[in-house]
């Protein structure tokens, strides 16, 4: 009897446990990474489509890709997402997701960049003129300051700031004459005088978005990412999430003159610890 009523349970409670499983039906992919060296959106949308389907044929699960413009269609969308190739700009000032693999686009999971101009070699050169940055998801101010250590107002330094969809039409509007100057990844500037080099920015990183898909399919879709390649990401490495500088950093004064200071900690020359009216940093930072 007492054998009966074990194998009655167990019976009973075989379907529920079938049932407190999620059955995997659909999976859903996105993208926003204005900060990649894809050249459009259209670009990233195929990179997306790309792995949704590699995924699909592994799995049999069918999956779908889409592509969004702005952080806030993405912010709006990302709650029914289940995977998203993220901007690593966006992604350093957000938390929650885990990070599946990371562009190395420039060589490792941070992309060196600089200021670059149309033939302007020196910062003070570029006082009042036109600065174009991508759009980093309502932090371009942030991202902007950071690099420049926050040491110059950005919006009374330069002339006009103007913001556009990505990286790529941020460097050609410069090389076009549309305005003066950019900020970008080194690898990207080829042809663009380097007026600067400011520091390293996080590079795009694919993330899990949905935490209850079982671990066997997130497997499978960290293999698809790190096996389809992009000249817009430059290969997918390990996870690695980082941070973007912001604000103005504490130090110990150099020397005397906060200008050479500035320009030290910048990384714009090397450190000088010698005389101000020795220093080389007077030729572009005293305006």
């Amino acid at each position: 009897m007492k054998n009966i009523l074990i194998s009655t349970i167990i019976l009973l409670l075989i379907p529920s446990l079938a049932h407190g499983q999620t059955k995997v039906t659909k999976l859903r992919f996105g993208i926003y990474a204005p900060n990649t060296a894809f050249g459009s959106n259209s670009e990233r949308w195929s990179y997306i489509q790309k792995i949704a389907s590699y995924v699909q044929g592994v799995t049999k699960i069918p999956s779908t890709g889409s592509a969004y413009a702005q952080a806030g269609q993405f912010s709006g969308a990302a709650g029914g997402l289940d995977f998203a190739l993220v901007d690593g700009v966006y992604l350093a000032t957000r938390g929650g997701w885990t990070v599946l693999a990371t562009s190395m686009y420039g060589g490792s999971s941070r992309a060196p960049w600089g200021l670059y101009s149309r033939g302007t070699s020196t910062f003070a050169g570029l006082k009042g003129k036109s600065l174009v940055i991508s759009r980093a998801g309502g932090r371009e101010t942030t991202l902007v300051d950071g690099l420049l250590y926050g040491e110059v107002k950005v919006n009374s330094w330069f002339g006009s700031v103007k913001i556009v969809p990505d990286l790529a039409a941020a460097v050609q509007t410069v090389r076009n004459g549309g305005a003066d100057a950019v900020f970008a990844p080194m690898a990207m500037a080829s042809g663009l005088t380097l007026v600067f080099a400011a520091g390293s920015v996080p590079n795009a990183s694919f993330v899990q978005i949905n935490r209850k898909l079982p671990a066997d399919i997130v497997a499978k879709v960290r293999a698809a990412v790190q096996s389809i390649g992009s000249g817009g990401l430059g290969g997918m490495g390990g996870p690695s999430r980082g941070g973007i500088m912001g604000g103005k950093p504490k130090a110990t004064f150099m020397n005397t003159m906060p200008g050479v200071l500035g320009f030290a900690f910048r990384g714009f020359l090397k450190p000088f610890t010698g005389t101000y009216e020795k220093s080389p940093l007077l030729k572009n930072y005293i305006r």
